[in-house]
C-alpha cells in the first residue's frame, strides 16, 4: 500500500469539515437565526417595574404581540409564548400583560395561562 502524501491528509479532513461548514450556513440561512428569548419569562423574572416607560419595556422585553387600548383610554402591551407542559401533556398559551398609565408609565404587569380546546 502506498503511503499518503500531505495532500490526501488535506483531502480526508478537510474535506468533510468543509461540508459541515457550508451545512450548517446553509441551514442557518433557510431557518434564520436562533429565536428570542420568551417574553413572558422575562417579565416573569421581573424585568418590568412599575414606572417604566413605554420605551424602556421595549428595549428590555421587545416587541408586543399586540398594544392593547383598555376602556378607560390606557394602553396594555400584549406578550404572547405558548409552550408544552408534560406534566398535563398538553400545549399552554401564556399571555402577559404590561398595563400604561395616563403618562404612559408601567402601572402593573399581569399574566394568563390557558389551554386550548382539544380536537375530537
Amino acid at each position: 500500500m502506498k503511503k499518503l502524501a500531505p495532500i490526501d491528509y488535506v483531502v480526508m479532513i478537510g474535506g468533510p469539515a468543509v461540508f459541515i461548514v457550508i451545512a450548517i450556513i446553509g441551514v442557518r440561512s433557510l431557518l434564520g437565526t436562533a429565536p428570542s428569548t420568551d417574553p413572558v419569562k422575562v417579565l416573569r423574572d421581573g424585568t418590568v417595574s412599575s414606572g417604566m416607560s413605554e420605551s424602556e419595556v421595549l428595549s428590555k422585553v421587545g416587541q408586543p404581540k399586540a398594544t392593547v387600548t383598555n376602556t378607560n383610554g390606557t394602553t396594555s402591551f400584549r406578550y404572547q409564548h405558548g409552550t408544552w407542559d408534560s406534566e398535563r401533556k398538553t400545549f399552554v398559551e401564556e399571555d402577559a400583560y404590561v398595563d400604561f398609565d395616563d403618562t404612559d408609565h408601567v402601572s402593573g404587569v399581569s399574566f394568563e395561562s390557558r389551554t386550548p380546546a382539544q380536537p375530537h
